[in-house]
């Protein structure tokens, strides 16, 4: 007898477990699937709001534009007038000083 009432205290205590570990799985595999669904819809809602403001921006390119308001007149495009310039005298080489002359044909023959 002792037998039969030991293996059902170990039979009693194994179901138990396997109820609190199929308990566990069942609240865990509720909170992924919750977990699935906000994602698809945060996607869902993402892409969805995407369609809407593209098609904001054709519906706001297509629609014709108010009138500009009316600034302050425009200065008139006239430019003023400039002084013509003044062209560089060219030097030649017969105006060198004699020093330059022989201290450029120095350079030279290096």
């Amino acid at each position: 007898m002792a037998k039969k009432s030991t293996t059902e205290k170990a039979k009693n205590k194994v179901a138990g477990a396997a109820k609190a570990g199929a308990d566990a799985v069942r609240d865990i595999a509720g909170e992924a699937i919750r977990a699935a669904a906000v994602a698809a819809a945060g996607v869902a809602l993402q892409r969805t709001a995407e369609a809407l403001r593209g098609g904001a921006r054709k519906a706001e390119s297509a629609a014709p534009k108010p009138p500009q308001p009316a600034g302050p007149p425009a200065k008139s495009a006239r430019r003023a007038k400039r002084a013509p310039a003044k062209k560089a005298p060219r030097k030649s080489a017969y105006k060198k000083s004699a020093k330059k002359k022989t201290a450029s044909r120095r350079r030279a023959a290096r």
